[in-house]
């Protein structure tokens, strides 16, 4: 039976220890699962946060529709500022004269 501990066939050689093939394969496996692991988590982690954010917005809307409604509302708080301004200088030349 293989062993699970991870014992460096390099090292035991240096060590003056006998390396079992199936201990170097074994051992061989996990080094390639452990070196890779982070990478693998990394890749997951990124894909799972760019699956949740898709350009949506918390009404669901996507941001190009989100940045029209804004335009929308600007333009029509314009209007009502324009408004304003033009019936308070009416009334600043009604005074005046």
């Amino acid at each position: 039976m293989p062993s699970v501990a991870f014992k460096s066939p390099l090292l035991m050689q240096m060590r003056g220890r006998a390396v079992k093939p199936e201990t170097f394969l074994m051992n061989d496996w996990m080094a390639l699962a452990a070196s890779w692991l982070p990478f693998v988590v990394l890749m997951a982690v990124w894909l799972w946060l760019s699956r949740g954010y898709r350009g949506r917005g918390p009404s669901g809307a996507n941001w190009a529709e989100l940045y029209e409604q804004q335009v929308a509302e600007t333009r029509r708080m314009n209007v009502f500022l324009e408004r304003i301004a033009v019936s308070l200088e009416k009334r600043g030349n009604s005074a005046g004269n």
